[in-house]
């Protein structure tokens, strides 16, 4: 809950920071929490339990992560938006914890099966000091796993599913496609802004450019100036508007652009002709 404040108020002065600051957070307040409760001195109840302590299994750690790794980027493949960024984390530590759980009832070897655990503390064996040094290389390793991994499913992950949509698209373009069939084969994107060389005199509604968004129900919405509003188009009436505001006879230039949770943004361009036809499709590229 804490955690979800602190991102709120964020979130307000900068949308993007916000997005991917929840889980880091909510991780670190919980990590301090004792700290700052003999600190505070909060008045909440407590309930003290004696139970054994148990070690970290930083081989379980690794395993999980790697696990999580690929199936964050599986689900970033999928058409739902920078829900992978979340889902990273949340997969990893659900494997981690329910591990045993799943040991016992997947076909796994059984090297890998992990035993229920009872109550009451085992005696811990005398451990080699060969042993301490490759359980503590285990848990250095593990713990540069976190630090590498975790950024790269709550940043890579969204980045990569925008990468994705810009490639799917800009395959789908090819030298010699009309306009509507340009505007026809690239209708998934966030922002579509489109210029042209024709000269003009200054003046704001003179600007031969203009940007396009599409909803999922395939209209078009253009912000028209003189008006001071958003009109909705059909698909033909966009390519219309396209040759009147851009003039026919001049190079065009269409950007696609790919938004995530991330700074970084998508894109790629298409060059159109003096003759109406795609010129040149350039290569997809991340900014901010």
């Amino acid at each position: 809950m804490l955690a979800f404040v602190v991102v709120c108020f964020v979130a307000s002065y900068n949308e993007e920071f916000g997005g991917i600051l929840f889980v880091p957070t909510w991780a670190a307040l919980f990590l301090v929490w004792p700290y700052l409760d003999r600190k505070l001195n909060f008045k909440f109840p407590r309930i003290f339990r004696s139970r054994p302590r148990r070690s970290t299994a930083w081989g379980r750690v690794i395993v999980a992560g790697m696990i999580a790794f690929v199936i964050t980027f599986g689900i970033a493949l999928l058409p739902v938006g920078d829900f992978s960024a979340v889902a990273g984390p949340v997969i990893w530590i659900a494997l981690y914890y329910g591990w045993p759980a799943l040991s016992r009832i997947l076909p796994l070897p059984k090297a890998w099966k992990v035993k229920a655990q009872t109550g009451g503390a085992s005696p811990v064996p005398k451990r080699s000091v060969w042993r301490l040094l490759g359980n503590g290389a285990l848990a250095l390793t593990s713990v540069i796993m976190v630090m590498t991994l975790l950024p790269a499913m709550v940043v890579m992950a969204p980045i990569g599913h925008s990468m994705e949509r810009a490639r799917n698209v800009h395959d789908s373009i090819h030298v010699g496609m009309t306009v509507p069939e340009l505007l026809n084969a690239s209708r998934d994107c966030d922002v579509f802004g489109a210029s042209s060389e024709f000269p003009y005199d200054k003046s704001p509604d003179d600007i031969p450019a203009m940007n396009l968004s599409r909803n999922r129900e395939g209209e078009y919405r253009v912000y028209d100036v003189a008006a001071n509003r958003n009109l909705a188009l059909t698909e033909t009436q966009a390519v219309e508007r396209l040759h009147e505001k851009l003039h026919d006879g001049y190079r065009w230039r269409f950007n696609y652009t790919y938004l995530n949770i991330t700074p970084m943004h998508i894109s790629f361009s298409v060059i159109v002709g003096s003759d109406g036809r795609v010129a040149e499709v350039t290569p997809v590229h991340g900014w901010d």
